[in-house]
């Protein structure tokens, strides 16, 4: 059987089509990621009292993204103008 190399570049949506009455075997060669461009960033997160919000959208993940449990010597510590307090 002949082999068809095919180049695929980030230009938007392709088709393509094989007529014949056989099948014909496909063999991809590298990482397909559908649905969007891969997620570059971190995939294990720490709470904070600020929202963080990590970049997903519109991006292909590769493993779950994990939060992290409040570490056991965190402490809050609160000033209400007069004394520290420590919870």
């Amino acid at each position: 059987m002949d082999a068809i190399t095919l180049h695929v570049q980030d230009s938007g949506a392709i088709n393509l089509h094989v007529g014949g009455v056989n099948d014909v075997p496909l063999n991809i060669g590298a990482t397909v990621y559908g649905g969007g461009m891969p997620y570059s960033g971190d995939y294990s997160v720490t709470p904070t009292e600020q929202g963080q919000t990590l970049p997903t959208a519109a991006r292909q993940l590769n493993a779950n993204i994990v939060i992290e449990p409040i570490p056991n010597n965190y402490g809050l510590i609160t000033w209400n103008g007069s004394r520290i307090m420590v919870s």
